[in-house]
Order: structure tokens, then sequence, then C-alpha cells
């Protein structure tokens, strides 16, 4: 299939009419500016007015052969904007999260062509939108677009614009495999049981299409030759002694390769075979488990947790119950055209050397690209992936809204689910935390149910789809029943550290034990090679202000919450030096106690993911325990000594027993 690349040099026009030399993939930011520079001291104050103003992207290119079933394809804009072709509108786009393509038949022209895509300001656009609850600043709730680029308590408000994907035009003429389901059936003593479906187009005149699966050694395991004059052909086979994909830790992680073959078109694709359940037994009445989520009821997050019943939430794969150690994963930059295939795999293998073996894609962020998730089948690291939104009430009641949702939510479907890595969706992230399964209505209930589960029962009905995270039981983060959120409850825990002398925070730590930990909060600062690359001044307390960030809702600066904590627990600052490390130490001890706590209670307790693994911007202090540059922070180093397969812990429990436990 013909494609003419629109990619490389373009230019940047402002809405006063200057030109500046631009490249696509890109933004605004990163046309105009330096990254170093933005990032230094507090100089991304200077460049807030980006995102008042309109943009326009402008290249030529020439069309030497031009035939019919012409199309303008953009796989990522970002957001509001009209783009025009040869002087005239061929469409329109609203949405960042999906690719847009555009019939250019009648548009394109032999010869030099011009290309114009004018952008609107995001923030101007929706400003006379009604205004909706959420955390932070709300306007960004009407804009399918990056959420956590409008401020976070770890991130600086940076809006931008821009092509921030590739761009071409395709001429589509013959066969074309528009996407494939493989589904893992069965796995039993005799045979994998593998279901292929093979969707097409440009294929009515039929012909035959060549299927073939590859394991991981080449070697030829199915191949088939069917007449396809449809744009749709199932195929069942068997594959014996399959080698089954096991997250980290579990086994390996052989990836077999599908090959079609029709006309002039050869497509590929990985996938992995193995099989993934969530076990949610109920517990027994008076069972050891069943006493513990009565106690943990009485515990400080009582008023979440409403449940009479009790049941665990455990992922199984291959037969196997898997204890899932992670941490959550933002956009490794806060404009997404600067993520690079390098980065991505450096922070990956870095998780992985760690134990890490689930990551959480959060639902502020982006669905990834494809890097991304080639790196977690590759490295045993398993995948849950939140659709995008976060923390806020969002215009369910609008049809436009839920008409974007499904629009994602097909995208998304089609885009991951062959990805071995990928075991669960989630339909938000903590807007339905005031939610349960038998109410009527609760934020988050209309979007999940109306636009996003019909469509992965349609594209994707292999995998399981929790409403929200967290998600499960009466309310949806509830300790005792499905996941939670122990980052919802930090005002209970910063309250503890306020009025507390901390001497029993060990005990304090297992009133957070829960069946599932979606989220975990671990503060802790950075190491001084990273601070001196953005300021001048390590301990200038404005600058840490700065590139710490806050939650509005806490009504104390994060910072100071921090080093209040870090000084309780380590000891009276004598110094710059030693209230700095203690800083940093910090993170190592609060990772130390959770995850030795979850893992001693396994398996009740059947995961804990941090929050968070990296940063998309160079935070002093923050959540993560990989920082912007890609150094591991203290915290990491806690999760790589207490992940592995056989652990001793010491623990002092009420009555003063000292225990060790084997945990493997």
């Amino acid at each position: 299939m013909k494609r003419i690349d629109l990619c490389g040099d373009w230019k940047l026009i402002s809405q006063n009419g200057e030109s500046f030399n631009a490249a696509v993939p890109g933004c605004v930011h990163t046309d105009l500016f330096k990254l170093d520079d933005i990032f230094l001291n507090d100089n991304s104050k200077k460049y807030q007015y980006i995102e008042n103003e309109n943009w326009t992207y402008e290249r030529k290119f020439s069309v030497e052969d031009l035939t019919e079933n012409a199309f303008l394809v953009f796989d990522g804009l970002d957001t509001y904007c009209s783009i025009y072709l040869n002087g005239r509108k061929i469409g329109f786009v609203d949405n960042m999260f999906i690719p847009h393509s555009f019939c250019a038949d009648g548009f394109l022209c032999s010869g030099e062509n011009t290309i114009r895509v004018e952008f609107l300001s995001p923030v101007e656009y929706v400003k006379d939108k009604p205004p909706l609850p959420g955390a932070f600043t709300t306007e960004r709730l009407h804009t399918r677009r990056i959420q956590f680029s409008y401020g976070w308590d770890w991130a600086e408000r940076l809006v931008t614009c821009g092509i921030y994907k590739p761009c071409y035009i395709e001429f589509r003429n013959g066969m074309k495999t528009d996407s494939v389901y493989i589904v893992t059936k069965n796995i039993d003593e005799y045979s994998a049981s593998i279901k292929i479906s093979e969707y097409f187009s440009g294929f009515e005149k039929g012909g035959i299409v060549k299927t073939e699966v590859f394991d991981c050694n080449g070697v030829t395991v199915y191949s088939s030759d069917f007449y396809c004059g449809e744009n749709l052909l199932v195929l069942n086979f068997d594959v014996a002694n399959p080698m089954l994909w096991y997250p980290k830790g579990y086994g390996s992680q052989p990836l077999y390769t599908l090959k079609i073959t029709g006309g002039d078109e050869v497509f590929n694709q990985k996938f992995g075979i193995r099989s993934v359940k969530i076990l949610q037994l109920y517990d027994k009445e008076g069972s050891a488990a069943y006493e513990k989520c009565k106690r943990l009821q009485s515990a400080r997050t009582q008023d979440f947790d409403l449940n009479t019943n009790y049941s665990g939430f455990t992922p199984v794969i291959n037969g196997i119950k898997v204890f899932c150690t992670g941490a959550n994963w933002v956009p490794c930059e806060i404009f997404p055209s600067a993520e690079t295939n390098e980065k991505i795999t450096s922070i990956l293998e870095t998780a992985a050397a760690a134990g890490i073996n689930m990551i959480r894609v959060w639902g502020g962020g982006m669905f990834e690209c494809e890097h991304f998730y080639n790196e977690c089948d590759r490295l045993g690291i398993m995948v849950t992936q939140d659709f995008l939104m976060a923390c806020g009430k969002y215009p369910e009641y609008d049809e436009s809204f839920l008409k974007q949702i499904t629009a994602e939510a097909e995208y998304a479907a089609v885009y991951l689910r062959n990805h071995p890595s990928l075991v669960w969706w989630t339909g938000d992230n903590e807007n339905a935390v005031n939610g349960c399964d038998s109410m009527k209505d609760y934020d988050g209930r209309t979007v999940g149910h109306r636009a996003i589960l019909p469509v992965l029962e349609r594209l994707d009905y292999n995998r399981e789809f929790l409403y929200s995270s967290p998600f499960g039981g009466n309310r949806y983060c509830s300790k005792t029943v499905g996941t939670t959120h122990n980052t919802f409850f930090l005002g209970d825990v910063f309250s503890y550290i306020e009025k507390g002398d901390l001497s029993d925070y060990r005990n304090e730590q297992k009133n957070y034990t829960a069946r599932f930990i979606a989220e975990e909060p671990i503060l802790g600062a950075i190491m001084p090679q990273s601070l001196n690359r953005f300021t001048e001044k390590q301990d200038d307390y404005n600058m840490w202000l700065w590139h710490t960030k806050t939650n509005p809702a806490l009504g104390r600066e994060l910072l100071d919450i921090m080093t209040e904590f870090a000084e309780k627990l380590l000891g009276k600052y004598c110094d710059w030096e030693d209230k700095y490390f203690k800083m940093r130490y910090i993170q190592y001890e609060w990772v130390r106690m959770s995850l030795q706590n979850a893992r001693m209670n396994w398996d009740f307790c059947s995961g804990i993911i941090y929050w968070m693994l990296n940063d998309c911007w160079p935070a002093a202090s923050g959540w993560s325990v990989i920082d912007y540059y890609g150094l591991p922070k203290a915290g990491y180093y806690a999760i790589k000594n207490n992940s592995m397969s056989v652990t001793g812990i010491l623990d002092d429990d009420n009555a003063h027993a000292v225990i060790f436990y084997c945990i493997v």
C-alpha cells in the first residue's frame, strides 16, 4: 500500500503571524523551546501563555502518481483543529486519543500540495462549558486530551497543541488486513486451543489468504490457505506442547508470530499463549481471612467499607496464583511527542530489574505507544489499562461525550487486545469511589455501562473489565473486596503523621492491608545528580515547592508534610545535608514496610501497585520511584530488596513475638 510520509519539517505560525521552524511529530512547546530550558528552576511559568493562543502547522508536499482511494491519516492530533488540504477544509478533530483518517479524493492534486492544520486553544475552546467538579483545574473534563498536563500534584501545568504522532497520505487499493483478534480459548494437557479472527478491507474480489503461525524459534505450528471473499475469516486450531507466556518471576515470555499473506500484503502480529482470570472467592464465615476483614473494617477507613460479605482478588495466570508487585505508569514526558522508545525501554527494564511484574497505565495519561506494550510483553510485566478519565465528574449526560469514549474504547480494544501482558481493563481512575453495584447512579457508571462495556464485549470479550479503579464491594474503595487505592486515604495518613509520635507506624501500616492495592502512595526526594540538572541551588525552598507541587485538598503543602514525616520518623534535622538525606530515605522506609506487610499477608493480599513508577517532568520530590531522568530513587531499592522470590521479614507484633517469614 503506497504511502507519502508527511513527517519532518513543517512551519509553525502563531496567531499574530510569526513563523517558526517546526518538526512533526512535535508540539508547540518543543518546537519553540528546549525541554531543559522549560524545566530549569521555575522557567515553566514563562510558557503558560501558549495554552491561550491559536497555532497553525503548514507544509507542502508532492504527489507524483495520483490514484483514487487516497486518505489523509493523522495518528495523533492534540487536540481541537481544522485540517485544510489545498485550501479546502477536509475535517475537524476534537480527540487526542484516537487516530483520524479523511478521504482525500478530490482534495489532492498531481504535483505540489499544501496541508494546513489550524489548532484552537484547548483552554479557550471550552471556556463557556458548564463547570464540573473534580480534582485540580477542571476545564480538562470537557476535553479529550491528556488530563495531567493541566497540572497535578506531581506535574506542572503545560497545556500544548500539535501534531504529536506521525501523519501520511495513504492510497488504499487492494487487500488490507485491518486487524486480528487472537484468543487462547483453552489450555489443557493436550494442547492450547487458539481462535484467530482476521478482519479485511478491499477484498471484495476474493482471493487466497495464507495464515501461518511460528513459535519463538521460527518453527511453523500452524498453516492454512483459505479462499476469502468477505471481510472476516475465523480460524480455530490447536498448538501441541505450547510455550506459555508468564509474568516475570513465574516463568518465561515466549512470543509466537502470526503471519497473514493476502495479495501483495503481508501482515505480522506477535502474541503470547496464556490464560488469565481473577479469582474472587468469598471468604467463609469464621475463616482467618473473614476475621481479618472484620478487623480491617474497624480500622481508620471504615467509612468506605460497608461490606457484609468479603472476597479475595487474586490474578491467576496459566492456573498459578500470582502476587503482583507493581507501580503506576504515567507518560514519561509531559509532552507526548517527546517520548522515545529508548527512554521507555530504559524505565521498563529498570522496573523489571527490581522485580516489578505489573504496571497500571493510569487514566489521567494516554494509551501508550506500541513499543511500550511490546516491551511489557518481552519483559513479563503485566499491564492493567485504564480508560482515559481521572479524578472528576465527566459530562456523562452528553451523548457526544459518550460517543467520544465509545470511539476510544473501539480503538484501544483493537490496538491492545493481542498483547499477552494486558490482563484487565479499568474504566477510569477514582471517579467511582463513592459507588457500588446496587446504586442507580454514581460518577462513571453511565460511561462504563453505555460507552465502554458494550465495546469490550464485542471487541475484547476475553478480558475482565473493572468499571473503575478502585473497584469492588460497597464502596468501590473498600479493603475487603476487590481493589483499593490507599492514595484515597492520604488524609488519614497525613493526620496520623501530624498528630502522632509515629512510634507505632509499623502497626499503623497494617490498617491499610487490602485484598489488592492498586495505588500505594510513596513520597520521596530525588538524588542530587538529578536535582542539579534543573536548579543551581539545592536548598532553595521555593524551588522545591515549584518542583514538588501539591494537592489543594490537603490544606498544606505536600513538601511540608513530607519533611515533617521524615523528621518525626528519622530524627531532628542537623543540617541541610541531613535533611536532604532523610527526605530521600523516607521513601525507602515507606516502601519497605508496605511491601513487607503486603507479602506477609499473601494470599489475603494479592498485590501492591505503587503510586507511581516514573515522572513526566523533573519533580524534586514526589511519588515516583524512578525520576524524570531515569535515575532510581530510594524507594526503588526497597522494592528490589523486598520483592525477591524468598524474603526474610522481621515482624514485631502486638505480643512482641519475632516471626520470620519465607515467602516464595
